[in-house]
């Protein structure tokens, strides 16, 4: 079960990276100022989500 929860975290973070880059993307890409402040939120979000989530599959509950 805890490979399952591995994996799904992973998965969920590379999703989140590449949504948040994309929406990045189109933030620099708008002329209008406050479409890009709530895309370049939005964006910013789902990249820190992104390491959260690939942070929290690459940990191992061994104890040394």
């Amino acid at each position: 079960m805890y490979g399952l929860k591995k994996i799904t975290n992973y998965s969920e973070g590379l999703t989140s990276l590449v949504a948040g880059t994309y929406v990045l993307s189109l933030a620099v890409t708008k002329g209008n100022m406050a479409l890009r402040i709530a895309l370049g939120i939005a964006g910013g979000y789902l990249i820190l989500r992104s390491g959260t989530k690939l942070h929290s599959a690459s940990f191992d509950d061994e104890i040394l």
